[in-house]
């Protein structure tokens, strides 16, 4: 922004905006949050579009109810309308990503009837985890809510990328418009990728192998990398996803390459939540305080630094005396302070995943050096050191998990674990599966002619 009057001006539009949603008929009852089915926007975009907009890409109109008629792709009014719309599908869909992938791996536990995703046994008919978007009682859906994003913000890529807004946008391939909706394509594919075995794209096939999905989140990235227009925040957040889904695919290099160039200051932050009703809550911390399903699991409670007694600030994790229960009666309820409000915001992409990323490649030295930077700058003045290659890997490991604690990585890191290095950290117990990720639904695979 160039001028103060500028700054007023999108604050305003952004009131505006927030006013308009909030007295719209689409707000229902449910506990959890609206539903913005790829056109609805409501005051939950309003934390992004000040994080990632640019100064020509103003709010200046209401958002569109519906889907965007092919007749109306040219029309310049549609774009914003389209593009914050995007933004709020992937929102909507991330945070209970997050919870679905702590819930499978060991960063929750369940506290209701979701028995089946707490013991990795799910199975292709489970209809919460294929077709459900918001289920009544309160727990959104997975597959097809982040489906929901990978489409809408493809779209809006495509078609800004053929210059279907040429009025709006006269560089369309080097816009930063592009670019950010090339970002949420990227990380809804890689998200997907990351939590089902295979995947299926636009409702005509292919099954992509998680490899395959990890190449279609890459090739997302990189459309918003080249983008010469994208802002700086944009460019580093695809960069940190491009390295992952490289990491992911075991290019080392590239991974390396391309971790390398991210500031380890570099934060990318969906600070989009809102405390205006329930349905605009920050659904991990609705899951774990409001109502109380799950819980975070064991070994991510009392942790401290290294051998010391100084409880480690990444994980803080606690039990409230008076209300020590989950909603079953009986499983101890354990909430987490990285997200104590409605409207705590999360991180998509940041500096310190790119760091580990590295760590993770070079081991040694560079590894230590990388831990200890990281440490620094998250205010723990404790060193990590080691010669053993074993012991600072496993450390590279166990600062990765606390650093990025239900950001949505643990079930990427521990599947790559198992099939890379052969160690095996999904949790087990009685009448649990031996499954390391969602199976691709029934949902999918009755409904798609490709599959």
């Amino acid at each position: 922004m160039n001028s103060t009057n500028d700054a007023t001006a999108v604050t305003e539009r952004i009131q505006q905006q927030r006013e308009r949603t909030m007295r719209s008929p689409r707000w229902g009852r449910k506990l959890g949050r609206y539903r913005p089915s790829g056109r609805i926007v409501g005051t939950i975009l309003a934390g992004t579009m000040l994080l990632l907009t640019a100064c020509n890409q103003l709010l200046d109109v209401p958002p569109n109810p519906k889907t965007v008629p092919g007749t109306e792709l040219t029309d310049p009014n549609s774009l914003d309308a389209r593009m914050t719309g995007a933004e709020a599908d992937f929102w909507f869909a991330y945070d209970m990503a997050i919870v679905y992938g702590g819930l499978f791996t060991d960063e929750l536990v369940d506290g209701t009837g979701l028995t089946a995703v707490d013991q990795r046994r799910v199975q292709p008919d489970n209809g919460l985890i294929g077709s459900t978007d918001e289920a009544p009682e309160g727990i959104d859906g997975l597959w097809t809510p982040m489906q929901r994003s990978a489409a809408t913000s493809k779209s809006a890529e495509v078609d800004i990328g053929a210059g279907s807004y040429a009025d709006r946008i006269p560089d369309p391939g080097n816009s930063d418009a592009e670019a950010r909706m090339a970002l949420f394509a990227g990380y809804s594919r890689l998200i997907l990728g990351e939590l089902f075995c295979t995947t299926a794209f636009d409702g005509t096939g292919p099954e992509y192998s998680s490899a395959e999905t990890y190449q279609l989140a890459a090739d997302h990235f990189t459309v918003a990398i080249q983008a010469s227009n994208a802002s700086s925040d944009v460019v580093y957040a695809a960069t940190v996803g491009r390295a992952r889904a490289e990491l992911q695919m075991g290019d080392d290099a590239k991974a390396k390459a391309d971790a390398s160039n991210v500031p380890l200051d570099f934060a990318l932050i969906g600070d989009v939540y809102s405390t205006n009703s329930e349905k605009e809550n920050n659904d991990i911390w609705n899951m774990l305080t409001l109502s109380q399903r799950f819980s975070v699991g064991p070994p991510f409670r009392g942790l401290v630094i290294d051998n010391t007694s100084t409880p480690d600030p990444r994980v803080d994790v606690f039990q409230d005396p008076n209300d020590q229960y989950a909603i079953d009666g009986s499983t101890p309820l354990y909430q987490s302070a990285k997200y104590l409000k409605a409207d705590s915001p999360i991180r998509l992409a940041s500096g310190y995943e790119a760091a580990y990323i590295v760590a993770e490649i070079d081991g040694g030295q560079t590894a230590v050096n990388l831990i200890n930077q990281i440490r620094q700058a998250q205010g723990i003045s404790q060193q990590f050191s080691s010669t053993n290659e074993d012991s600072i890997q496993a450390k590279v490991r166990d600062e990765r998990r606390r650093t990025l604690f239900l950001e949505g990585q643990r079930m990427g890191d521990l599947r790559r674990y198992k099939a890379r290095y052969g160690l095996d950290l999904f949790p087990t117990g009685p009448n649990f599966g031996t499954e390391t990720c969602f199976p691709l639904p029934n949902a999918e695979r009755d409904n798609n002619p490709g599959i």
